[in-house]
């Protein structure tokens, strides 16, 4: 029975959303003719806040490709939940569990890292037409826990399943 191919509520919203992340990461490329040839601007930060990398317009480019790749990517390896690492051993009987959790788990994952992309990139974009004044590192930091806490919670939640 694969009944881990059945999508739920949460599993459509996830999509949704990682669909409209993808789709907000490419928006300042509608707003590219804006940005001189010549204007070079932040495109990286270390994690004190400081400027360590530059880059002209085309930098723009850069993070909607990551994004898109990623997203076909993580998209696919969701068809294939079987050869997943999971933090127990996978039997017949918790199988359809675990391949659930995982394809959710996968979902999840992707959603939040198309949402980073996506803040990334507008950031980015602000910082070429100077209006702002660099990353803010707590959200940074709240979006990247967004994509790790779940990580942990599945691997508990799949560990605890008796079948």
């Amino acid at each position: 029975m694969e009944n881990h191919r059945k999508k739920t509520t949460y599993d459509k919203i996830l999509e949704i959303v990682a669909v409209a992340a993808l789709l907000v990461s490419f928006c300042p490329l509608l707003l590219y003719h804006t940005i001189h040839p010549d204007d070079v601007f932040p495109t990286h930060y270390n994690i004190a806040g400081e400027i360590d990398g530059w880059g002209g317009r085309s930098s723009l480019w850069l993070i909607p490709l990551i994004g898109l790749a990623f997203y076909i990517g993580l998209s696919i390896l969701q068809k294939y939940p079987k050869i997943y690492n999971y933090p127990c051993k996978v039997t017949e009987q918790n199988a359809n569990y675990l391949y659930r959790m995982g394809v959710q788990l996968m979902r999840h994952v992707k959603a939040c890292f198309m949402i980073i992309l996506a803040y990334a990139n507008n950031d980015m974009y602000m910082g070429a037409i100077n209006k702002n004044s660099g990353p803010i590192g707590i959200l940074y930091a709240i979006l990247m826990a967004g994509m790790f806490v779940p990580v942990i919670i599945y691997a508990i939640k799949m560990v605890r399943y008796k079948s």
